[in-house]
């Protein structure tokens, strides 16, 4: 947004191209106010990584109109069109095209930075519905996320680890995740007064997450293990008596290990997380490609293969609706009640 200072934007009259305001009717923006806004973006709203996501994405609109001499604020929806095929065709990031989701974060982006400015910005314009349709249906591409991972995999990324304190922090994170189906935010975030171990379980208190940004907590009890390798309970409290976090109170529970095997203080990055589910993967032989997602995934999957009520798996997980579930399922037995089974073939 900064170059915004030092040029005027430029707009097409007749065949030559003249400095220009905002549009007509629209009362000017300070730079500064922008720039505010930019940064503030609904910052009481949003979960962080929304926040730099949509900050990141403000600054990729802001970038392609100063390249088109188009107006960012307020924006025309047949530039913002224009935009959104820049982002999916081959003309876009380097050639890089981005999926269908990520070009409707882009707009909830601009529209969000809009609303910041006490702008109106219609995000569902019929020009913006048909071409997120259209390249919906050119991408063919379905929500189907990270791939689950499954219980036997858990067992196999477990087989990896070693006593040494680097291992004992990433099984704990690994089984942790899986077992309480939690996102890498909700990890991370999490303090060593969070967690209660009584009667053989775990309580986590979980403060906040995704889908509860105003902080009411809940709180998810992990069960022990059938064997102690794979015991979440026991991989977290082995995880706190090593790095002696035990009666640290409101400090992180997971944090970044140095070369010289050493806990350090801060808070450890949910890119970390990612990384470490990733680096497990690879040291089992797994074929598949993982993320720090396929914990959460993983969890759903299987516990719905294993026929759980969905009541509770969505007590555990948080997951607001059936239809959220849906989407997790899809490593789930499709050959169990096949109805191809009783056509008599």
């Amino acid at each position: 947004m900064s170059g915004c200072q030092q040029r005027f934007y430029m707009q097409k009259q007749g065949r030559s191209l003249v400095p220009f305001g905002p549009a007509p009717g629209v009362p000017a923006v300070a730079v500064e106010k922008l720039e505010s806004a930019s940064a503030e973006l609904a910052k009481e709203g949003k979960a962080p990584n929304t926040r730099r996501a949509y900050e990141s994405d403000w600054a990729s609109w802001v970038g392609f109109c100063e390249a088109q001499n188009f107006v960012p604020l307020p924006a025309d929806p047949d530039h913002v069109k224009l935009y959104l095929t820049h982002l999916t065709t081959e003309f876009g990031r380097a050639g890089k095209k981005l999926r269908p989701r990520t070009a409707e974060r882009h707009l909830a982006a601009i529209a969000t930075t809009h609303c910041a400015m006490g702008l109106t910005f219609d995000r569902h314009a019929p020009t913006l519905v048909k071409i997120l349709d259209g390249i919906r249906r050119k991408f063919d591409v379905s929500q189907t996320g990270a791939r689950a991972l499954r219980t036997e995999d858990i067992i196999a990324l477990c087989e990896t680890f070693g006593r040494d304190i680097r291992s004992l922090r990433d099984r704990a994170i690994i089984l942790l995740g899986f077992a309480g189906g939690f996102r890498r935010s909700e990890i991370v975030g999490l303090n060593a007064e969070d967690m209660t171990f009584k009667d053989g379980t775990l309580r986590v208190m979980l403060r906040r997450s995704k889908t509860d940004q105003e902080g009411e907590g809940r709180i998810i009890v992990i069960l022990p293990g059938q064997t102690l390798k794979t015991c979440p309970v026991a991989a977290v409290r082995a995880w706190l008596t090593a790095a002696d976090l035990e009666h640290e109170g409101g400090d992180p529970i997971f944090r970044p290990i140095n070369r010289h095997s050493g806990v350090e203080l801060n808070r450890l990055s949910d890119r970390a997380v990612d990384l470490i589910v990733r680096g497990a993967c690879r040291a089992a032989h797994l074929k598949e490609s993982y993320s720090a997602h396929s914990l959460r995934a993983g969890h759903v999957t299987e516990a719905l293969a294993r026929g759980h009520d969905r009541a509770a798996i969505k007590r555990q997980t948080g997951h607001a609706s059936d239809a959220m579930l849906d989407r997790y399922a899809r490593e789930t037995d499709l050959a169990a009640n096949n109805s191809s089974s009783s056509l008599g073939l």
